[in-house]
């Protein structure tokens, strides 16, 4: 038997592409909120350069982490929204009586969630181009291996998510949209971890997310690559992927035997 059906993966991209138009609260997730934080702190970074003479370079600095935090957000929180839009559907339990598996699912999900990701990617890099005269393809071909890292950090975390909802139900879906506000702090986007206090420096060092966003600013700053820094964050990202796979897969099963998964219907 396939692991996957590509037939039953497209039909599941296909479902939720032709209602994105449609949903509001998705274009707004999409479009609104991305464009908001990126004036917003946009602007703030201008008036500190008027202010006290900072250099153009720590304003891209600043807006560059913004954009590729961007990629870790959007990957996790779309991975978590789609699922829960299954379950607010009540369309959940539906398609897990199908021949759809969890595997299919997740595969639709991350193909969504990059395609969602690109068009506000590109939407974000046009706008800083514009008001703030930043191109983040400024970093040159390192740029692809970064952002490919933050893209699978998401992944990772969007799996942990919606195996806590199959867990726990609606009671943890405020997660969805918030995880990544956790660890936000600890991975060193807008300075360096040195900066963290000794015990977050630790929690710092077990995210890939702190090891990317150092070594986008090394390659900022000297126009060199940390190549044992993008190592490290590779090896980090393998682990807790599988780990987050691992978990979702535990978690559905363990669902359908409490009966959890009826919860959803």
């Amino acid at each position: 038997m396939k692991l996957l059906n590509f037939n039953r993966v497209y039909a599941l991209v296909l479902r939720h592409l032709l209602t994105w138009p449609r949903s509001l609260e998705r274009i707004a997730d999409s479009f609104w909120w991305p464009t908001m934080n990126l004036f917003i702190w946009g602007l703030v970074n201008v008036y500190l350069q008027k202010e006290t003479g900072t250099t153009t370079f720590f304003v891209q600095l600043f807006l560059g982490g913004l954009l590729m935090w961007t990629l870790v957000a959007r990957s996790q929180e779309e991975m978590g929204l789609l699922f829960l839009q299954e379950a607010w559907d009540r369309n959940l339990l539906n398609m897990f009586s199908s021949p759809i598996t969890i595997w299919e699912f997740s595969m639709a999900t991350i193909v969504l969630a990059t395609a969602k990701l690109f068009v506000t990617f590109v939407w974000l890099f046009i706008l800083s181009s514009v008001l703030f005269a930043f191109n983040i393809f400024s970093l040159g071909w390192v740029l692809a291996p970064y952002a490919l890292m933050l893209m699978i950090s998401g992944w990772s975390l969007g799996f942990f998510i919606n195996g806590l909802i199959l867990q726990y139900g609606y009671r943890v879906q405020v997660f969805a949209w918030t995880l990544t506000m956790i660890i936000l702090p600890f991975s060193s986007v807008y300075y360096p971890v040195s900066a963290l206090p000794t015990w977050m420096q630790y929690v710092a060092r077990a995210l890939p997310t702190s090891y990317i966003f150092e070594g986008m600013r090394q390659v900022f700053m000297t126009q060199r690559v940390d190549i044992v820094g993008l190592f490290i964050a590779i090896f980090l990202n393998v682990v807790y992927i599988l780990l987050g796979m691992w978990f979702f897969a535990w978690s559905y099963r363990r669902a359908q035997q409490s009966g959890m998964i009826m919860k959803f219907s």
